[in-house]
């Protein structure tokens, strides 16, 4: 327990930012309905990563340069990803992974047909589904991982870079 005190505090900090992001991605899902495209999965696999690396950066004893290039790489795909995701919002970029459902529903009436349509949900990473002050959840994860980015290059920056 004294150890964990010890820690530096940059480390616990960012370990309660991320999983602040990976709970608000739950909390979007699960309580308010909003269902992820496949960007947006990805987004959250990298962030649950991150989040398990940022825990371990915690727990370690040994602190080895590994783990804070490991946050840095994995902080830099979430930027990458979440710019993509992004550009194709703004339909900036053509988007090369299928994020259309994979149910083929054969409908033998017009009232099938009419249930299929009803009921289908938006899977298509081209239309944004919910926004905070204008801004969708990709651009917000991009300014989000870019200033986390940001922060651990300074911070890091002794660490890494000697």
């Amino acid at each position: 327990m004294i150890r964990l005190l010890k820690i530096n505090p940059f480390n616990k900090i960012l370990a309660g930012a991320v999983f602040i992001s990976v709970t608000f991605s739950f909390f979007l899902e699960f309580f308010l309905n909003i269902i992820p495209c496949k960007l947006c999965l990805y987004q959250r696999y990298l962030w649950v990563f991150l989040l398990l690396i940022c825990i371990l950066n915690i727990v370690k004893k040994d602190k080895g340069k590994l783990v804070k290039i490991i946050i840095i790489l994995t902080l830099f795909a979430i930027i990458s990803l979440s710019f993509y995701h992004s550009g194709v919002e703004l339909g900036i970029f053509n988007n090369i992974i299928s994020c259309i459902s994979d149910n083929n529903g054969k409908a033998n009436s017009i009232e099938e047909l009419d249930f299929l349509i009803r009921e289908a949900k938006n899977m298509d990473c081209a239309f944004a589904k919910f926004k905070i002050l204008n801004l969708s959840l990709s651009n917000l994860s991009f300014i989000y991982s870019s200033s986390l980015f940001l922060l651990c290059l300074k911070v890091y920056n002794k660490n890494i870079f000697k």
